[in-house]
Order: C-alpha cells, then sequence, then structure tokens
C-alpha cells in the first residue's frame, strides 16, 4: 500500500500540485473563518483536542440557542468545507514531506493519515449534530478520539515539516562552507 501510496504522491510532487493544493487550503481557511463568525465564535468540537459527550450536547445546545439552522450549518460545513480541508492540506503537507525527505522514510504518510482523522471525525461530529435530540451521545466518545488522533497526527506533521526543512537547511549551510 506504502509503495502505490508514494507512488501517486511522487506524481504529484510538483510546483502545480502544491499551489492548487495551497489555494484550496486558503479558500477552505476562509470558509472555516466564515462558519466561525456564523457560528458566534463558539468552541467548536473540531478545534479542541478533546472533550465529553457533555460537553458535545452543551455545544449543540448552544448552537440552538443561536439561532434554528445554526447546528444545521455547523453539519454542513463538516460535510462540505471541511471534507475538502483535509484533503487540501493533506496534500500539500505529503507533497512537502515527500520532498524534504526523498528516498527516506515515508513520512509523507503523516498528513495523510491527519487528512482520514480529520475526515471520520467530519462525519462523528456532522452525525452528533444532526441528530442531537438534547442528551449527550455515546458517538461523542468516537468523534473526540478522532479528533484526538487528529491533533496528534497535526503535531507529529509539524514537527516532521520542522525536522526536515532543518536538515534541509543544514545541508544547504554545509555545502556552502
Amino acid at each position: 500500500m506504502a509503495l502505490s501510496v508514494g507512488g501517486t504522491v511522487e506524481r504529484c510532487a510538483n510546483w502545480r500540485v502544491a499551489a492548487a493544493a495551497l489555494a484550496g487550503v486558503a479558500g477552505c481557511v476562509a470558509g472555516l473563518a466564515w462558519r466561525q463568525a456564523r457560528l458566534g465564535g463558539l468552541d467548536l468540537l473540531d478545534g479542541r483536542g478533546w472533550y465529553t459527550p457533555g460537553e458535545a450536547a452543551a455545544l449543540f445546545d448552544a448552537l440552538d440557542g443561536l439561532d434554528a439552522g445554526a447546528r444545521a450549518v455547523y453539519a454542513t460545513t463538516a460535510l462540505t468545507i471541511d471534507m475538502v480541508f483535509p484533503a487540501c492540506y493533506g496534500l500539500l503537507f505529503a507533497v512537502l514531506l515527500f520532498r524534504l525527505f526523498r528516498g527516506g522514510a515515508p513520512l509523507y504518510l503523516l498528513p495523510l493519515a491527519l487528512a482520514f482523522a480529520d475526515v471520520l471525525e467530519n462525519v462523528t461530529v456532522a452525525a452528533l449534530a444532526l441528530s442531537h435530540d438534547g442528551a449527550p451521545s455515546p458517538l461523542a466518545w468516537l468523534a473526540a478520539a478522532f479528533t484526538l488522533v487528529k491533533t496528534i497526527l497535526i503535531v507529529a506533521t509539524l514537527a516532521a515539516v520542522c525536522a526536515g526543512g532543518t536538515l534541509r537547511l543544514w545541508a544547504r549551510i554545509r555545502r556552502s562552507a
């Protein structure tokens, strides 16, 4: 599997794809900023590292208090903008890590796993938002687990990018000296 994924990432590891992914990230960030403003700046589930079913239910109750369509906006954007976002940033970081660690460990798999965890989180959060009946749902534990995995993989991906960038810079400095 890693070889076929690696081949796909290698074919995508060019400036055109990276620029398109970056444009997608920028568009999604703008869309998610609109969502945040539309939902009153509430601390949404996908921005937390962890939460309980009670905390998820409290958020959905707060969204209901905002207006009748707020939960639907959250669910809809989780299944639209917030599904495109992981595809864009996952591809962008995968290409970057592929270029930074060419021939090394397949660290490009980190952002792909991150994107997958984010997609699973988005689906479960949308299901929670659409099915909220005022009571905490056990499904929130699964959503929180996906959020936690996503958070851990964000840190790992950013650490790999920083390490790769530092190693690349160090190699250039050594060649120049």
